[in-house]
């Protein structure tokens, strides 16, 4: 019975060993992401401005900033239509 504790303890060792191997590297990643969320550096939001900005031709190919403008048109038309509404 002990012997099979002792595998049982292995094993999960084993398996904890590979996940903290697997999730070393977004420690990483998590940790410069915090960074750049707190701004840091002063150069940050440049940069972020940068990468969103170049985002924008793949986010526009696949229809997503349309689909957002025209939500937020129709949203604005409602508030301009409940205005008028309003100062009837």
């Amino acid at each position: 019975m002990a012997e099979g504790d002792n595998r049982s303890t292995n094993l999960l060792a084993a398996e904890t060993a590979s996940l903290e191997e697997q999730l070393q590297g977004w420690g990483e990643v998590m940790l410069m992401t915090d960074k750049v969320l707190r701004w840091e550096r002063a150069w940050f939001p440049p940069a972020i401005m940068v990468t969103f900005l170049l985002l924008l031709p793949g986010l526009n190919q696949h229809g997503i900033i349309s689909k957002y403008i025209g939500m937020a048109k129709r949203e604005i038309n409602k508030l301009l239509k409940q205005k008028e509404k309003k100062n009837e």
